[in-house]
């Protein structure tokens, strides 16, 4: 089984990828609706995403813009990055921090060499973090 992180954008989903893309590298597959068969019954939103993906080794992001009046701002969870290194946690936390909201400084705890919570500048909520075994 894989578990895959799928985020929802009130369209601004492209932007949103091509960050996180910057930050955490990885190839992006991004399918507006206006290349899918809903491109008729969903003129408005033809340059919107209907499917975005953002592929890295051994990982996947997913995203897509919500029709309008149906997006919900993320709440309640984190997408959750482990890095190999602190120095490569910090590297993603400081990434995903420009123009966002730092929850808790990127800094070792108990448990890990480095961890940092932030919401990023489009509103999805990160958590940093190493093993401590690999920290």
């Amino acid at each position: 089984m894989k578990v895959i992180s799928y985020l929802n954008f009130d369209g601004n989903c492209r932007p949103a990828m091509e960050f996180y893309q910057s930050v955490l590298g990885g190839e992006l597959i991004a399918v507006p609706y206006g290349d899918t068969p809903m491109a008729g019954d969903m003129p408005d939103m033809a340059d919107k995403m209907a499917h975005a993906c953002l592929v890295g080794d051994g990982w996947n992001i997913m995203a897509s813009d919500c029709p309008p009046g149906n997006f919900e701002a993320m709440k309640g969870m984190n997408i959750s990055i482990h890095a190999p290194t602190a120095a490569k946690a910090r590297e993603y936390f400081d990434g995903l921090a420009v123009g966002g909201t730092v929850i808790m400084p990127f800094e070792e705890t108990f448990w890990s060499k480095g961890f940092g919570l932030v919401n990023d500048k489009f509103g999805t909520p990160w958590m940093i973090n190493t093993d401590m075994a690999r920290a």
